[in-house]
């Protein structure tokens, strides 16, 4: 469903403008971040942004990365609990929905509940089975199975096309598979050197002997 559309054409809220909005942001660019509880949910148009919490220390920690049409934000169900930082990873535009208005359609209009729950369990299962991979994968099996899933070419708010696994640290790999960065940093230098070129800069993935890649 193109829910902006869908509000447009159907729905037609007075006000619309009030509703409804696009923002830019630039990369590097914070959408929000502790203490701040944003009164709008976004939607990703163009770009990436990434999202995550924050160590005892104050460390940022990732935990997705989020693009085409994904939706993200403080919907005030967590009873103050929500400590999330948005970040822009390349130059991105999203859409905006004042959060009461947001609140009220998922609920109300019956073909965006049905858009909504097919949203919220499809991202119940990424992150199910991201815990999966993790407790049951070996390490060059996770770090695999995450390029894998980040292998693709997004479009960022300026019209350039930017592939995904290429704007990812080695830190933001180890978090996102339950690795240490060191061990992340000698797995992929171990993948260079047996197949010559990088893994996470490169669009093409070699058939893997592990084996080969824990020498």
């Amino acid at each position: 469903m193109d829910l902006k559309k869908y509000i447009l054409e159907e729905v037609k809220p007075q006000h619309s403008n009030a509703v409804l909005g696009v923002r830019r942001f630039q990369k590097g660019e914070y959408i929000y971040m502790p203490p701040t509880k944003p009164n709008e949910v976004f939607q990703m148009v163009s770009g990436v942004v990434k999202i995550g919490s924050y160590t005892i220390d104050g460390d940022e920690v990732c935990y997705d990365f989020l693009f085409r049409q994904e939706v993200f934000g403080n919907l005030s169900y967590l009873n103050g609990q929500f400590f999330e930082f948005a970040k822009a990873v390349t130059d991105c535009e999203l859409t905006t929905y004042d959060l009461s208005f947001y609140k009220k359609i998922i609920v109300h209009d019956h073909l965006v509940s049905e858009w909504f729950n097919r949203m919220v369990v499809s991202r119940w299962c990424k992150v199910e089975t991201k815990l999966f991979k993790i407790c049951t994968l070996s390490p060059m099996d996770r770090i695999l199975s995450l390029f894998q899933e980040m292998d693709q070419k997004i479009e960022d708010s300026n019209g350039k096309f930017i592939h995904l696994p290429s704007l990812m640290t080695d830190l933001e790999i180890s978090q996102l598979t339950g690795l240490t960065r060191q061990t992340v940093a000698k797995l992929l230098k171990s993948y260079q050197r047996v197949y010559g070129m990088p893994l996470f800069k490169t669009k093409k993935i070699k058939s893997l002997n592990n084996q080969s890649l824990q020498k």
